[in-house]
């Protein structure tokens, strides 16, 4: 199963994604300055054994709000002067107050938070990736769970028995 989404509407194009399968984890997650200029990526693989919880949250990223407020004051400011260069700066303000609204998913491995930002607007995904890895970390407590193997074996030991004497 695969899971991707976009993390910026500035940086549209860069798309994050989370991966599971039966063993292992895999996040990538482009990073970026300022919710604007593309700057590589985080990228990590780790064992579902590892992944402890996983969470989401409605955050508010401060910088990107204040500096997307500031550029979009700016290019209004700048309406009148030069139409088009304000009328760019005010989009490029807006996308990035608009950016700095976020549904954060944290995935918690051997004690260390992995933060993937996901838009508001893509809630649903976050949702999903949350699911997803919450059922294999279910899955793996259900296959290394000893009480309950014990459990079936004895029930099975004990029906055996009950068959064999009322032959």
């Amino acid at each position: 199963m695969q899971i991707s989404f976009i993390t910026s509407y500035l940086t549209f194009y860069l798309k994050g994604f989370v991966k599971c399968d039966n063993n292992f984890v895999e996040i990538s997650c482009p990073n970026t300055i300022l919710k604007l200029i593309p700057l590589g990526s985080l990228k990590k693989t780790f064992p579902i054994a590892q992944v402890s919880s996983v969470n989401s949250n409605f955050k508010v990223t401060l910088g990107s709000l204040l500096w997307g407020a500031l550029i979009a004051l700016l290019g209004l400011g700048t309406l009148t002067s030069s139409f088009f260069l304000g009328l760019i700066l005010a989009a490029v303000g807006v996308l990035m107050v608009l950016g700095s609204l976020q549904t954060a998913v944290y995935i918690t491995v051997a004690g260390n938070d992995y933060l993937i930002p996901i838009i508001f607007l893509e809630k649903a995904k976050a949702e999903q990736i949350c699911s997803t890895i919450q059922a294999m970390i279910a899955k793996r407590y259900d296959d290394t769970n000893v009480r309950v193997h014990t459990e079936k074996s004895t029930d099975r030991l004990v029906d055996a028995i009950n068959n064999m004497s009322h032959k």
